[in-house]
């Protein structure tokens, strides 16, 4: 008899194992991929090589800080949400968000962050749709 009931729990442990190693396989950094950008959401930022553009905006309380960036292309730019809250970065016009599809990122939670590589030149405006009056842009040059 106890030989079952440690079989059984044997059993139990290996399919919860499984069950959290799968689950968490759907829960890493996604992307979205086009001609002009890669982005990645994850929970904390990662450091960066020092001869590697990158340009840091952080989501407070009070908006994107700094609101307008000028990059070169190949830039990454990482958004940080210190704001306490689920943020969004999400392309302009609000609230159909379709001037530039690649900047919808959907929502990313207090404590982390959003990256995207521009390649492309030009302006790409951007606010927060869960407070639509944080608005930035990034002009590529």
């Amino acid at each position: 008899m106890n030989s079952k009931l440690l079989l059984v729990i044997v059993a139990l442990i290996v399919v919860f194992a499984a069950f959290t190693f799968f689950a968490n396989e759907n829960k890493g950094p996604t992307s979205t991929n086009s001609s002009s950008v890669k982005s990645e959401v994850s929970p904390t930022p990662v450091a960066t090589q020092a001869n590697s553009e990158v340009t840091n905006v952080i989501l407070g309380g009070l908006g994107f800080v700094p609101k307008d960036i000028t990059i070169k292309p190949k830039t990454t730019v990482i958004w940080i949400n210190k704001s306490g809250k689920v943020a969004t970065v999400s392309s302009d016009d609000h609230p159909t968000h379709r001037l530039y599809p690649f900047l919808n990122l959907g929502e990313f939670p207090s404590s982390s962050y959003l990256k995207v590589v521009f390649d492309k030149t030009g302006k790409y405006s951007y606010h927060n749709h869960n407070d639509a009056s944080q608005t930035g842009a990034v002009t590529v040059e």
